[in-house]
């Protein structure tokens, strides 16, 4: 061969091989577009369909439930539905969705079954269809999907009712519709009760505050132009007996006018706010956190504020006259601020004096979350160790746990039962994290090896020992949305094009490259963990986590801001509340 023939072959050898490479690129470019092209095809088709389905619900008309079954409809083990008694506490009756005679099944089955079930309603105050994940796209024309419905209202008997089930649903195109040709009941429950457990006593407890916005967010220099939602975050509640007389008083965080509420026992509350030296007015009170910082046996007032620094109070105890009063004590206390959203305090140290971890968002003037999945561009968390005399000293970035996620959940507990406290971060946005109290001032991030690392939209988190078998075990509230099916591997994949396509991959790229770390190459299951809901983690007691959510059904739809345990029962086992913060439009086949 030839000088001349080896120097061509050595000089364009390179540039073959990067036309393959772009040629594969475009290739693999286009057929991602295509497969997320036919996944929102089909979701928005399913959506359509169990709409109609709804529809048919709400009007108590089996007819025209049934114009969204096909003709052919064939399934060879279905039965009759049927709700079986499972449990009864104070009035509550709790049902499961069993099956009977299970045969094989056609359309007039299905007729029969949907029209017997329609006849138990008197009522429907509330139906919704959603779709939870399209499991399968078997070809343009047909699909498997998974879909939820649930209904509320008063049955036949009088009593209130709550409806839970969940399909498996085999679709396809019909002439010009899409149909259902096969069901399959996964579970359901039916609860039912008086509506009397609870009375609402707001007004008569002459609690009559109201939440006002934060302005700074429209004043110059301060517009959160790039993520202008932050401008209806309000501040949260927190229950306290601050006056030492047995009663939990109720402290409000607001945008402009934060209060608290003295508890003058047997269900009456006054507004005692500027009364004990509290500001009448401060704006952007985000986190209002009560905890003996000082050691002298009753509790201080922390506040988390968005637009400046935090703020210190201390409580003076009784006076002469035998009332509480407040004192701030911020200046000189170290406690830092701005986009403060949720805070804990524990003694992490074990030295007898209450320490403060913060968490922080985003600044909403000039950021966006990096990824709808997994964003890590906060401003940083904050560790501070009380020194004692209200002054505290900075020691995040010694201890570790600075985070780089948008925080709205933070719980300590002994998790390891090693007589330290370990801390529990949720995260907006994406991941959340485990951080292993070392016991040296330091803490590692142990997400991953305990399975706590939980992918979603994270509200909350608390420990608290729910199967009462002695260790510490965390429920985290996260985004369960009707839009589930969207968190599925061709999205995610095109994600990752749409990076390249803007040139943000360098940017991204980590992020992705962690998630693949975590995920190995099962982006759908990541996908499904993302938006699947709250997160029930039971411990194991040997350092392992085991997501429970979907079997105890503690995931359930809703976009939930808040949770909490407690025994609210007095029956020895850990309850769960969980506030939904998502309200729906007019239109019930949105999120």
């Amino acid at each position: 061969m030839s000088r001349r023939k080896k120097r061509t072959i050595l000089y364009s050898s390179p540039l073959v091989v990067l036309a393959v490479a772009i040629f594969w690129g475009i290739v693999k470019m286009k057929s991602i577009e295509a497969d997320a092209q036919s996944l929102a095809k089909t979701g928005q088709s399913a959506i359509k369909l169990l709409g109609e389905y709804r529809a048919g619900v709400e009007k108590n008309d089996a007819a025209q439930v049934m114009t969204c079954y096909d003709d052919g409809y064939a399934s060879e083990r279905e039965g009759f539905w049927r709700e079986e008694f499972k449990s009864e506490r104070d009035g509550v009756r709790v049902y499961e969705w069993k099956q009977d005679g299970i045969r094989a099944f056609r359309k007039n089955d299905v007729a029969d079954q949907v029209s017997r079930h329609l006849k138990t309603i008197a009522k429907l105050e509330e139906g919704k269809f959603k779709l939870d994940a399209v499991e399968q796209i078997i070809s343009t024309e047909s699909a498997v999907i998974r879909s939820f419905l649930w209904l509320r209202g008063v049955n036949g008997a009088g009593a209130t009712f709550e409806s839970q089930v969940m399909f498996r649903m085999w679709i396809r195109m019909t002439g010009d519709a899409w149909k259902i040709y096969k069901q399959e009941l996964l579970h359901g429950e039916t609860v039912t009760g008086d509506r009397r457990g609870f009375t609402e006593i707001t007004k008569e407890a002459g609690i009559d505050f109201i939440s006002h916005h934060n302005p700074t967010w429209s004043q110059p220099g301060w517009e959160a132009k790039k993520f202008e939602i932050v401008k209806y975050a309000i501040g949260g509640v927190a229950a306290v007996d601050y006056d030492n007389d047995g009663w939990d008083d109720i402290f409000f965080g607001d945008g402009t006018e934060p209060r608290l509420y003295r508890n003058d026992g047997h269900g009456a509350f006054s507004d005692v706010t500027t009364r004990v030296g509290l500001p009448g007015r401060l704006v952007g009170v985000s986190v209002g956190l009560f905890a003996d910082f000082d050691n002298d046996g009753d509790k201080d007032l922390f506040l988390g504020c968005a637009n400046g620094p935090n703020r210190l109070y201390r409580n003076n105890g009784p006076g002469e006259d035998g009332a509480y009063t407040f004192t701030d004590v911020t200046e000189g206390a170290g406690l830092g601020g701005y986009f403060t959203t949720v805070a804990a305090a524990a003694d992490y140290d074990n030295d007898g004096r209450l320490d403060l971890y913060f968490g922080r968002y985003l600044d909403p003037r000039t950021k966006l979350p990096t990824t709808l999945f997994y964003t890590r561009n906060s401003e940083g968390n904050t560790l501070l160790r009380n020194d004692g005399n209200l002054r505290f000293t900075d020691v995040t970035a010694k201890a570790g746990v600075r985070e780089g996620g948008l925080t709205l959940g933070v719980a300590w507990g002994d998790y390891d039962e090693d007589g330290d406290q370990d801390l529990y971060v949720a995260n907006d946005f994406g991941r959340k994290t485990l951080f292993r109290n070392n016991g040296d001032g330091t803490f590692g991030d142990v997400s991953i090896e305990t399975n706590t690392l939980d992918p979603g939209y994270g509200m909350s988190s608390t420990f608290g020992d729910v199967d009462n078998d002695g260790d510490l075990d965390v429920y985290v509230s996260n985004v369960h949305s009707g839009q589930r099916w969207y968190g599925q591997a061709v999205t995610f994949h095109q994600y990752l094009m749409t990076s390249v396509k803007q040139g943000t991959i360098f940017e991204d790229f980590p992020l992705y490259n962690e998630i693949r770390r975590i995920s190995g190459s099962d982006w759908n299951a990541f996908g499904q963990r993302v938006i699947k809901g709250n997160s029930l983690l039971i411990n194991d007691g040997k350092g392992h986590f085991t997501d429970v959510s979907e079997e105890a059904r503690a995931n359930p739809f809703g976009w939930y801001w808040s949770s909490t345990m407690f025994d609210y029962d007095n029956d020895s086992r850990q309850d769960i509340y969980a506030v939904n913060g998502w309200i729906s439009g007019k239109k019930k086949d949105d999120l």
